[in-house]
């Protein structure tokens, strides 16, 4: 006997892969849409050297980076939790070097890139993720 005669029709492979391809893209696109209201800082070390330890703060947290190597870059993910608040940087060098930025939000999918060039000179964006500007 043929073994495809014996099995019932929802247990084809042809019915199974049509059947579970549309649910995982659904559960695809359900974790990305959650997972994008998370808020991050990504700093990016454009200096030519190393940098020293590195304290970023917003939100009313706080992470510590102990070193960032020249064309390195660090993420510190924000928890859902907190007001907003200016993003803080300050390295641990002499004479102490300290520089405020723009607002975020904790959530909302917020996202601060700052690249921190010689001489301490600074660039800062600030984007949203699209999962929430298509929202909007």
């Amino acid at each position: 006997m043929n073994p495809k005669q014996l099995r019932p029709w929802w247990l084809r492979k042809r019915v199974l892969f049509a059947l579970a391809f549309p649910i995982a893209i659904g559960l695809a696109v359900i974790i990305a849409f959650l997972n994008s209201d998370g808020s991050k800082v990504v700093v990016y070390n454009m200096t030519g050297h190393t940098l020293p330890p590195l304290l970023i703060q917003a939100c009313g947290q706080s992470r510590t980076f102990t070193t960032l190597d020249d064309q390195g870059s660090v993420c510190f993910m924000l928890k859902p939790t907190g007001q907003p608040s200016p993003v803080h940087l300050a390295l641990a060098k002499d004479p102490p070097w300290t520089w405020e930025g723009q607002s975020i939000k904790p959530h909302g999918g917020m996202s601060v890139t700052i690249r921190i060039w010689s001489d301490n000179q600074v660039e800062a964006y600030q984007d949203v993720s699209w999962w929430r500007q298509w929202l909007k």
